[in-house]
């Protein structure tokens, strides 16, 4: 068994308003980031790894790539809507079943893959 703790670093526009903003920066402090449980503002009511991972997976899909410059907006800027960042050399294969599979917002996939079809009616469908 594990505990999970969470809470105490609470995503905010500001300062004043949170520890970190919606990218997981700290405000103050440049080129710290928080990627635990920690960011999570209450208790789930269920166990949280899979809420912490994909909150940690999602931030990190903004890093730019080395040598790259940074899309994310200035620190205290607010949130704004990005495409995640395709790393230039993953390293899991392409062909492996975990491969990275990164999805635009229209449903195309960055990697060229195919996205996955939702049936009519299924909450996967629902704009």
């Amino acid at each position: 068994m594990t505990a999970h703790f969470l809470g105490g670093c609470v995503i905010g526009d500001s300062a004043q308003r949170g520890v970190i903003d919606p990218y997981h920066r700290v405000f103050g402090h440049p080129g710290l980031h928080i990627f635990d449980g920690s960011a999570i503002s209450a208790n789930i009511g269920v166990n949280p790894s899979l809420t912490i991972t994909a909150q940690a997976e999602r931030a990190a899909s903004f890093w730019p790539n080395k040598g790259e410059s940074d899309a994310r907006p200035e620190l205290g800027a607010g949130y704004q809507r990005m495409q995640p960042v395709e790393p230039l050399k993953p390293v899991v294969p392409t062909s492996a079943p975990a491969a990275l599979r990164l999805s635009k917002f229209q449903g195309e996939t960055v990697s060229g893959s195919t996205p996955p079809v939702a049936s009519e009616g299924s909450a996967a469908s629902t704009p």
